[in-house]
């Protein structure tokens, strides 16, 4: 599926490429051709004006060079009847060109000729002057001048062949280039659906355990209906259980489902972060006592900080209960709230059994769980971790852990103490 997106990315970038390419260089080359038959024009133009000014009432066209008359301008002198009385000065042309010029042709007052494969500029006037020739006074019908563009129309050819050699150059980069820049692209979405696809996968993983059980305990209810509720209540009971831990991991499906469309939004308003924080590890002092551990508080009072009540209360939940769940009986767990800087820092440490190193980059993702065995003996579903780093970068803040395997785990989380 990646494949082929990137392919038509590609294709219709190289698309886009080429068509700004060919208008850039149209605009480019249209532009340069503009500009020289303009300076052309003007030049013809204003040799004509001093042609035909020279003397009244008559032309006499003289073998000298003309002044400042470009030296590749032919003039033509045509008769009323449609003859040529003369070509005066500039560039030689053949006695057989010359008819290809008539003005009666000419449909324009400059426009451009192409004789015997050479491309012409010719500005054709008509006057009412008149001009001795050999003696006799012919009437004078048109003026034609006639410049040679060759220079011009080598310098376009040269910048065609230019723009199409950088044109396939710039195809072939940009080929190159689109299939880079397309194959970069699509990383994180590739990504995002990797690890979509895995977090479904896993969710169907999590979901079958407690629906099988649940399903299998109805089964045996259903097949044993003589049973009684006392005989059978050992069943039951791990059935409501399971059915707890089902409603649990969908509950917090939801929330990350929720999370990850921006449809679960932070109600910020002024939390007592010390009087929470005491709260919270009351709740779990009494279910610490019953395994003998430990909870050591280091808080600081007051501490206020503009958040989610609800969100933070479920951090420090996820947070408290995972040290709790993978602490040793016996252990200690130190829970500690200070302001620091523009913050408020956050420590719960526990002294069980850690995180191997290798598995600290991954404690964050959804579904992942260090310890497999310990995790099949402990109501988890490896989504707590992934929910209270949502609820942390929603905040603005920051979280951490650091651990040593079998040396306990520290998770140090850091909020904002005014989020706009």
């Amino acid at each position: 599926m990646f494949k082929k997106t990137r392919i038509r990315l590609v294709i219709l970038n190289t698309i886009v490429f080429v068509l700004l390419l060919n208008a850039l260089g149209s605009a480019l080359y249209f532009s340069i051709q503009y500009r020289l038959f303009s300076q052309v024009d003007r030049e013809l133009v204003r040799s004509g004006k001093w042609f035909v000014q020279v003397p009244p009432p008559f032309l006499k066209p003289e073998r000298k060079r003309l002044p400042d008359v470009d030296r590749r301008i032919v003039f033509l002198l045509w008769d009323d009847r449609g003859g040529l009385i003369s070509k005066d000065y500039g560039e030689s042309l053949e006695k057989d060109e010359l008819n290809l010029f008539h003005p009666v042709d000419r449909s324009k007052e400059i426009e451009n000729v192409t004789v015997g494969g050479q491309v012409y500029r010719v500005y054709t006037m008509t006057t009412d002057k008149r001009v001795i020739d050999r003696g006799f006074i012919r009437n004078v019908s048109h003026i034609q001048l006639i410049y040679n563009l060759e220079p011009e129309m080598k310098m376009l050819d040269t910048l065609l062949y230019v723009l199409g050699i950088g044109g396939l150059a710039s195809i072939l980069i940009a080929l190159f280039a689109g299939l880079f820049l397309a194959k970069r692209a699509l990383v994180p979405i590739q990504l995002s659906w990797e690890k979509q696809q895995q977090f479904i996968a896993d969710a169907s993983h999590e979901l079958r355990t407690p629906l099988s059980v649940i399903l299998v305990n109805l089964e045996r209810l259903f097949r044993s209906p003589e049973r009684t509720i006392e005989e059978e209540s050992e069943h039951i009971m791990v059935s409501i259980q399971e059915t707890r831990r089902l409603n649990k991991l969908v509950g917090d499906l939801l929330t990350l489902a929720r999370s990850d469309s921006n449809e679960l939004q932070i109600l910020k308003q002024k939390v007592a972060m010390d009087e929470l924080v005491q709260k919270s590890v009351h709740t779990f002092r009494q279910l610490a006592v019953v395994r003998g551990i430990e909870i050591e508080t280091d808080i600081q009072q007051p501490l206020e900080l503009n958040g989610d009540q609800e969100r933070i209360q479920q951090l420090l939940v996820i947070l408290l209960d995972n040290a709790l769940k993978y602490s040793n009986e016996q252990g200690k767990i130190a829970v500690s709230c200070k302001r620091e800087g523009q913050g408020i820092t956050l420590v719960v440490k526990d002294n069980g059994i850690g995180i191997a190193k290798e598995d600290i980059p991954y404690v964050f993702d959804r579904f992942f769980r260090a310890d497999k065995m310990r995790s099949r003996q402990t109501d988890g579903t490896g989504l707590g971790l992934s929910i209270a780093k949502w609820i942390v970068d929603a905040h603005g803040g920051r979280i951490r852990v650091e651990s040593e395997e079998g040396a306990g785990a520290t998770f140090t989380v850091w909020l904002p103490a005014k989020h706009g």
